[in-house]
């Protein structure tokens, strides 16, 4: 074997903190709402450069956190030598001084075959020989959209694969370890020979995608169409919660207004008309807290926010031509109800008339609405 010199591979820091992929970065793509909801997301992602399906990898690998206990978290490796890993997740607060998954994205037009594998292998047992890493991860997984039909068939017989990767190593005049030296590659090659080669994954991109689906970037990435939101209830429980005091006080406040109840729920309900309405509001309100909800487990962060201001935005100009809190109530509700939203937004297929009236109570609930002004020269 050739003995070139040998590599420097601490330039930059092992690890850095893993930033969480922005809506902004996940939609720039042809992917984008614009784009034809024809294409498929296997067609999408065909479409995906390097940088975006390791985006789409941490993504992934971001979904998996709770299912596989990544206590010690996620991170990526920083600089250009990442010593066979793009992605780490660890179970342990060791990191990878304990046990940890390595996730490795591999984004190729060709299927990923073990000429490209090999090399990637090779690079982890010998980051791990030379003391980069403390052990090697219990799972190496090889995340690409297209697995090679020899290397997927290697993968499902693990003692085969170190037969043939330790058989590709030791060939006369490979290539496969001709960057490091000598010393080093025995190293390597003494670790292969005792590890379970079990530990070299490549999921289907059909299963990656399956899980994909439960994070809050799958909608970003693959259309609006892809949200399913469960049936909202129609009722509000009979008990007020802590989270419905301010919008209701000032429900109760337009109530003493227009017809001179007594600024309590009892009172309130006790009146026909008031006590029709306060139910009606209060399940409006729900409906748009179960929207929220759904929202934060469904969508990239602040896009349920974003939607709150859009309706903020047009509906507190509207109010304010009305003098009575009873008037300002319906001016808002109804306002909220017929404005046109942004039609690229990614709940415009999920959200319901009930929910955007329940938004003007969330907005009240901050104050940000008010139906009752106080008279500032009293």
């Amino acid at each position: 074997m050739s003995t070139p010199q040998r590599l420097s591979y601490h330039a930059e820091p092992l690890f850095s903190e893993i930033p969480l992929p922005s809506q902004a970065s996940v939609t720039e793509a042809p992917h984008m709402m614009g784009a034809s909801l024809d294409i498929t997301p296997v067609q999408r992602m065909s479409l995906y450069s390097g940088d975006q399906w390791e985006e789409f990898t941490l993504e992934w690998v971001l979904s998996l956190k709770a299912e596989r206990e990544y206590v010690g978290g996620v991170m990526r490796l920083g600089g250009p030598n990442d010593r066979g890993a793009d992605i780490v997740a660890f179970l342990s607060p060791d990191k990878t001084d304990g046990r940890w998954h390595c996730f490795q994205s591999k984004r190729y037009t060709e299927p990923l075959g073990v000429a490209k594998a090999y090399p990637e292998m090779l690079k982890i047992l010998v980051a791990v020989a030379e003391g980069s890493f403390k052990t090697l991860p219990e799972r190496y997984v090889f995340v690409a959209p297209n697995i090679g039909a020899t290397f997927r068939t290697l993968l499902a017989k693990p003692e085969r694969l170190k037969q043939e990767f330790l058989a590709a190593l030791n060939k006369p005049g490979s290539r496969l370890g001709a960057e490091y030296d000598p010393q080093t590659l025995t190293a390597a090659l003494k670790l292969a020979q005792s590890v379970k080669f079990s530990m070299f994954e490549a999921p289907m991109l059909a299963e990656i995608f399956a899980q994909h689906a439960s994070t809050v970037y799958h909608a970003s990435r693959f259309g609006r169409s892809s949200l399913t939101r469960p049936s909202p209830e129609k009722t509000a429980p009979v008990e007020h919660s802590h989270r419905e005091t301010r919008y209701i006080e000032q429900l109760l406040e337009v109530y003493e207004q227009e017809w001179g109840c007594a600024p309590n729920a009892p009172a309130a309900y006790a009146h026909k008309r008031a006590g029709k309405d306060l139910r009606n509001q209060r399940v409006a309100f729900y409906c748009a807290e179960q929207l929220r909800v759904f929202a934060r487990d469904s969508v990239p962060p602040r896009v349920f926010e974003d939607l709150q201001q859009e309706i903020h935005s047009y509906v507190d100009r509207i109010v304010d031509r009305y003098d009575t809190g009873y008037t300002r109530l319906n001016a808002a509700t109804d306002a909220a109800c017929q404005l046109q939203l942004r039609q690229d937004g990614l709940l415009i297929n999920v959200i319901e008339h009930q929910d955007r009236a329940g938004i003007c109570h969330q907005l009240a609930n901050d104050d940000k609405l008010i139906w009752c002004e106080k008279d500032e020269n009293l």
